[in-house]
């Protein structure tokens, strides 16, 4: 009497589409992550004005003399819009940098590794206006950016499971807030800054991804090297 045999389910039709399903949920992730980044300049824009309020009680004068606190400070308020701004570009270099590294080197990581790391660079914009307040902008920049990467770099450590990959995150992160603000800082040539910088990031991500074998992710297969 022949034994039935268990039905098989096919590898690869149930791992198919897992890299466009994860493309799309990273999508989602970086909308979502707008909730918090509005946040952040709802308080801002309190802030500022509460203080120009304070200011005008106090008969301070709109423009004052030389570069004191209340100028550092205004100053800060606008780097902080300018650059929640470019926030979509920033958390989209950083997950694809991820993706990346989950796709080439056959790594795992689950959609909350993506959410602490949007968390960490959410954090970023509040720290560089909370220190935009008590120092000057390029200060509270260095500082905001400081802070916010090395959370994800030591995040990344353990996530990414090498420290070569870990550096490599950190040079990104240097390297994305080093162009973010020189961008902020050229009133004039701003436009023209980011648009040269989103056509270097895009020919990065073109000459890193020239040999992958999309079809063979989708099908869970290893890609060629």
């Amino acid at each position: 009497m022949e034994t039935a045999q268990p039905p098989i389910i096919p590898t690869a039709a149930r791992r198919r589409s897992q890299v466009t399903i994860k493309l799309l949920l990273i999508g989602i992730l970086v909308l979502l992550l707008h909730i918090p980044l509005n946040l952040v300049n709802n308080l801002r824009q309190e802030r500022s004005a509460n203080r120009e309020a304070a200011h005008a009680r106090q008969g301070v004068a709109a423009v004052e003399p030389g570069y004191t606190p209340a100028v550092a400070a205004a100053e800060g308020y606008r780097m902080v819009e300018r650059a929640l701004k470019h926030s979509v570009l920033v958390l989209t270099l950083v997950f694809t940098a991820f993706f990346l590294f989950e796709t080439l080197a056959g790594l795992r990581l689950h959609a909350v590794h993506y959410g602490l790391v949007g968390a960490a660079l959410c954090l970023f914009y509040l720290a560089l206006l909370a220190l935009g307040e008590v120092l000057v902008p390029g200060l509270a920049y260095v500082g905001a950016a400081v802070a916010s990467s090395l959370l994800i770099v030591c995040y990344s450590i353990s996530i990414l499971h090498s420290y070569a990959r870990a550096s490599s995150i950190a040079v990104l992160l240097a390297v994305e807030h080093s162009i973010l603000y020189v961008v902020l800082r050229m009133e004039d040539y701003a436009l023209l800054a980011g648009t040269a910088a989103l056509f270097a990031a895009l020919a990065g991500l073109m000459f890193f991804t020239r040999n992958v074998d999309w079809f063979a992710q989708e099908a869970g297969k290893e890609a060629a090297s």
